[in-house]
């Protein structure tokens, strides 16, 4: 691949090359041995299309993975195991993309060249993790890391799917029932309203013009209510939108506390999974920025980066923009006087999960009556007009 990059002389100059390499990691270990600094770089050239078509879901990388590192570890040739993995899979374009491996392999490209071929299935880190094992001729030991680390964003990605469910299944009953009682409930009140004459109150009139136009246009609701559902789902995949979602929850009391904890512990999850994989700092660093989805986190990352190169000390340059708690500074300090820094991640890495399954658990216990508090709202302002609506009536036939 070609790589726009720019370059730290051993004279002090800064020049801006354009450059063929296998990935940027080897060529940031070109650069090393010349001496010379990789400052920073972005590919030119993008993975050809039809190589690169298929995607794999979290659990299934997962399961590749698992196959991939029990085999090797079992001493099978990867062309085996490809064979092996293909005659089970059922899906034709997984199919064609485990073939498509085996194919690249069996003609000299490592598995690390085959890999990058695919990169919707298989991402950057996991791609820099793979070739580092395959140079370091231990690709079995960072395999089982890279499956606990799969196994972790997946366990995560459950505790967070699962706080949101109930919020989600009480907005929707709550929805449902707003729209039975405005199509079938309001429209025979309003007509017992009508025969009984007399001048009803605003919000009534609204309720009972709005019951009109739901119970005449049922469908046309509910289908702009699902092509709504559509359009924000699509829109959930949209890394914009996911950027400003995460800046407006920051700023929430209680979902900041949870998306900061859970950037953190993804920060020394991944990191230290990079570093105990034998990728450099600078490389690790950089990797991990491109994970984080935290546009704030992934900035700070990125100076801390920068600083990295002008070398700078990570316990240094991580209390420059405040990357980890003062907790997380005191233990990172000491990992790095003692040589232990992927250790010291993964730690930091625990901590903060327990940390995040703490401040989830505080959130739903909050969440649950104020979404409940929030529906009994809604249906209850509904009964009070309708009640108000009533009582406005009868009153004016006493008269």
């Amino acid at each position: 691949m070609k790589f726009r990059s720019t370059i730290l002389e051993p004279d002090g100059r800064t020049v801006h090359l354009d450059v063929e390499a296998a990935d940027a990691q080897a060529l940031h270990e070109d650069l090393h041995r010349q001496g010379r600094t990789l400052l920073r770089v972005a590919a030119t050239e993008a993975a050809p299309a039809e190589a690169g078509s298929v995607t794999l879901s979290p659990r299934r990388l997962l399961l590749l993975t698992q196959a991939l590192q029990e085999a090797l570890d079992a001493g099978v040739p990867l062309l085996t195991t490809f064979s092996a993995i293909a005659e089970q899979e059922e899906d034709d374009r997984l199919l064609g993309l485990l073939e498509d491996l085996g194919q690249r392999i069996a003609s000299g490209q490592s598995l690390a060249e085959a890999l990058r071929a695919h990169p919707r299935a298989f991402p950057a880190v996991y791609c820099a993790l793979v070739r580092a094992g395959e140079q370091s001729g231990s690709l079995p030991r960072v395999l089982q890391s890279v499956v606990s680390f799969l196994e972790w964003r997946l366990e995560i990605t459950g505790v967070v799917r699962q706080a949101l469910v109930y919020p989600i299944v009480v907005a929707v009953a709550g929805y449902a029932m707003v729209l039975f009682l405005l199509s079938f409930v309001i429209p025979r009140l309003g007509g017992v309203l009508a025969k009984m004459g007399g001048e009803l109150p605003a919000a009534s009139r609204v309720l009972l013009a709005t019951s009109g136009f739901v119970s005449t246009h049922l469908l046309l609701v509910i289908g702009l209510s699902a092509l709504a559902v559509f359009v924000l789902v699509q829109a959930l995949r949209m890394e914009a939108t996911r950027s400003a979602l995460a800046m407006l929850g920051a700023r929430l009391p209680m979902v900041g506390a949870v998306l900061g904890s859970l950037s953190v512990a993804q920060f020394c999850r991944t990191f230290g999974v990079l570093l105990q994989a034998g990728l450099s700092m600078p490389q690790a660093l950089e990797l991990t920025g491109e994970t984080i989805g935290a546009s704030r986190l992934r900035q700070r990352i990125g100076g801390v980066h920068e600083r990295i190169l002008g070398g700078s000390r990570l316990s240094e340059a991580v209390t420059r923009y405040e990357l980890l708690p003062p907790v997380a500074l005191s233990m990172l300090q000491v990992g790095e006087e003692a040589g232990r820094l992927p250790a010291t991640f993964e730690r930091l890495g625990r901590l903060y999960d327990r940390e995040v399954r703490e401040q989830v658990k505080k959130a739903l216990g909050l969440l649950e009556p104020i979404v409940t508090v929030l529906l009994g709202l809604m249906v209850g302002g509904i009964a009070v007009i309708v009640v108000g609506t009533i009582y406005s009536s009868l009153r004016g036939i006493g008269r």
